[in-house]
């Protein structure tokens, strides 16, 4: 395994926190068609009369949390103090202090995300990194290669991102380096524990898991996309992906029975349980991990895809889209908190 010489990369840029007013112009210029030109192109008008009145209040800029909603949401997680969602074709939203806001609004194709500490990183087409610091309020936006990335996880000083036709990449200290050869099949998700240890998983029902030797291919008996990967360790995982495909670790991978039969495209662990999410609003929790699971559906009232699982604290955190229309719900002790446009 080698590690290559980090690609130039485009510096640093303040988030777009600090100037909400800004936001809003840059937003409504992006999707709203040509709102800012009519705005810049009108001339004062003189006063009519001599009477002088006291200037109104301030007042706040508009909100842009609906603009968080009208993009087509793919992953998020929780950084610093926010949370963190991002698009495939949109913009980055983050929420806090009870409220989202549209941070970026330049359309990225996004599609898979990790944060550890105050740091997001999310990954997707055309080998495209975005580096968040919640902390510092900054973006980082690399080119590592030209393959698209589908999959992120972090792994100790860096992170593990895998994509298509095989590729693994490592960031560590020095830049970003190939970290594996020999694998053709795309990969679409990736669980790391060390620099010796990993899951990947990908098309054709193919995984791969790392050990001091390299990378191994283990059979799971299942042809169909693998899309997600949740794991404690290298031994207690959860695999899921098309065709209602759930799979657990027990010595080899195992089918988990009794679940709706529908795509799957998210995965969690959760204190002792595990979730799974996907395709017309479908999110269930599994229990027992260590037998056959117990398999229980959770009534979200959407028909929303949903899309991606994250955790803040013992929260559950949902992201979900169906083109322009995107939802976000948050479960904490079985209350529910929904925010967006999806049905």
């Amino acid at each position: 395994m080698t590690e290559e010489p980090p690609p130039e990369s485009s510096p640093d840029r303040s988030l777009a926190y600090a100037s909400a007013a800004a936001i809003v112009l840059i937003v409504i210029a992006v999707l709203g068609g040509a709102g800012v030109s009519r705005l810049s192109g009108m001339a004062p008008t003189p006063s009519p009369s001599l009477t002088r009145s006291s200037p109104p209040a301030p007042t706040e800029p508009p909100s842009t949390e609906p603009f968080v909603f009208l993009q087509p949401l793919s992953a998020g997680c929780a950084a610093g103090d926010g949370v963190y969602v991002v698009s495939d074709g949109g913009g980055i939203g983050r929420f806090a202090f009870d409220r989202w806001q549209l941070i970026d609004p330049i359309a990225r194709s996004l599609v898979a995300a990790t944060c550890q500490g105050d740091v997001l990183t999310a990954v997707g087409s055309g080998g495209r990194v975005i580096a968040i610091n919640d902390r510092d309020q900054t973006i980082r936006s690399d080119g590592v290669l030209l393959d698209d990335f589908l999959g992120v996880a972090t792994l100790g000083d860096g992170v593990l991102a895998v994509g298509r036709s095989g590729t693994i990449q490592r960031q560590g200290g020095g830049g970003w380096g190939a970290y594996a050869t020999g694998i053709d099949e795309d990969l679409y998700a990736v669980a790391s524990f060390s620099p010796s240890s990993a899951w990947a998983v990908g098309a054709g029902g193919v995984s791969y898991r790392l050990e001091p030797a390299g990378w191994r291919p283990v059979a799971t008996g299942v042809s169909a996309t693998l899309r997600a990967i949740a794991a404690r360790s290298v031994d207690d995982a959860l695999v899921v992906g098309d065709d209602g495909v759930l799979l657990r670790w027990a010595g080899g991978w195992r089918p988990v029975t009794g679940a709706p039969k529908v795509s799957y495209r998210g995965a969690l662990r959760l204190g002792a349980v595990a979730y799974a999410a996907g395709d017309r609003g479908t999110l269930v929790r599994l229990s027992d991990l260590n037998g056959p699971p117990t398999v229980a559906v959770v009534d979200l009232g959407t028909t929303c895809t949903l899309r991606a699982l994250f955790a803040r604290g013992d929260e559950l955190w949902i992201v979900g889209s169906d083109g322009g229309r995107a939802g976000i719900w948050r479960l904490s002790g079985g209350a529910v908190v929904r925010w967006g446009q999806c049905p």
